[in-house]
């Protein structure tokens, strides 16, 4: 048996450092499970992960999101310590990064690749509301925070009547920002030097005002991971509000000379993959099928689409019946008019599922969706 270990690059959030946790524990376990299926039980590989905290833009700037370069802005610096690969300093050395898929932009980025997709959690968006109130029953005027521009726009769509606030922070700021619920604002669980420490969280970003909301909306999966799931007053469903393109999806992303062969397309495959050393082997055995058809095909509408978090665009694929099924909503930032498209396909490999991606964009440019979410095309 022989054991490698390898740096996981991290946000020292509460939430992203769950996440990687979750990652790092995955890949482990499937990797095992995979030798053992494949009869190589007897000279296993063992792969660990130590995990190195990362501070992006997006945790020290303030301001709107959508502003502040949108769905790039949290993946940047990990991203750019994966490229220093072999240059970087052992202290800043980084083999591999876990983002939220939905945060992470839609192009390619050179020199790096999304080597595997864990299984995708509850993709739906949440409300957390006070006294156990829903989107129905909340009083007309309530106000109800969001720092996305797509669930802002389908609140709209839904609610007319109630106030849309912009908020920021992390997932326990955002929950502080609800009447009742301003405790769990007041600490934020970092990593300190390797070493997880609780520290007060008053003064981060956007922490600057709670219990000034109704309502807030969040991601299930983001409430389940942290264990806040007693939280949510509202499951939305996708048929109400569609959620964002990738959400719920862990993307594991590493250097493209883990493999001799990095293409995308053909990443499920190793023997054409062909990874160089256990940490690509490890990936593509934890690389979740279904899932990774899915958000390609999500993501493949929003690069034809040349839409980020600042474009009010929900986007949902599953397998269905056997045929990979994605369905859209393309919103006016006021949510006053709409557009729904949903289509399929029975190519279930990732050229096919990107193809799908690109048509449902096409369908949706031939209806409007440019100048209705005031998409900027080049």
């Amino acid at each position: 048996m022989s054991h490698h270990e390898y740096i996981l690059g991290t946000r020292g959030s509460a939430l992203a450092l769950t996440q990687s946790r979750i990652a790092a524990e995955t890949v482990t376990a499937l990797y095992t499970e995979h030798q053992g299926h494949h009869g190589t039980a007897d000279a296993a590989e063992v792969v660990d992960f130590i995990l190195r905290t990362v501070k992006t833009e997006g945790d020290v700037l303030t301001g709107p999101l959508a502003t502040l370069g949108g769905t790039g802005v949290f993946a940047a610096a990990l991203r750019q310590r994966l490229l220093d690969g072999e240059n970087a300093s052992e202290e800043n050395r980084v083999d591999m990064a876990v983002h939220s898929l939905k945060d992470l932009p839609s192009a390619p980025c050179p020199g790096l690749v999304i080597a595997a997709t864990l299984k995708r959690e509850d993709p739906r968006d949440a409300l957390v509301a006070r006294d156990g109130l829903t989107i129905d029953t909340l009083p007309e005027g309530s106000r109800v925070g969001t720092g996305s521009p797509r669930r802002a726009a389908q609140l709209r769509a839904l609610r007319p009547d109630l106030e849309i606030v912009d908020i920021r922070g992390n997932v326990g700021t955002r929950i502080g920002r609800v009447k009742g619920l301003e405790e769990h604002a007041g600490k934020q669980v970092v990593l300190r030097q390797n070493a997880e420490t609780s520290e007060r969280a008053d003064h981060g970003v956007g922490t600057e005002r709670s219990g000034d909301c109704d309502a807030v909306v969040l991601a299930v999966s983001g409430l389940k991971r942290l264990g806040k799931e007693e939280l949510i007053t509202e499951y939305l469903d996708p048929t109400r509000m569609l959620p964002a393109p990738g959400q719920g999806a862990l993307a594991l992303e590493v250097r493209e000379s883990e493999f001799e062969n990095p293409d995308p397309a053909v990443l499920s495959d190793a023997e054409v993959a062909r990874p160089v050393r256990a940490l690509g082997r490890a990936l593509l055995a934890a690389n979740h099928h279904e899932t990774r058809l899915a958000v390609s095909a999500e993501r493949a509408l929003l690069r034809r689409l040349e839409a980020g978090c600042a474009a009010p665009i929900g986007a949902y694929a599953q397998v269905v019946e056997g045929d990979l099924v994605l369905s859209v909503v393309v919103a006016s930032p006021d949510g006053t008019d709409m557009l729904r498209h949903t289509s399929a396909t029975a190519e279930l490999d990732v050229p096919g599922a990107e193809r799908l991606g690109v048509r449902v964009a096409e369908d949706l440019l031939q209806m409007g969706a440019a100048a209705l979410a005031g998409l900027d095309l080049k």
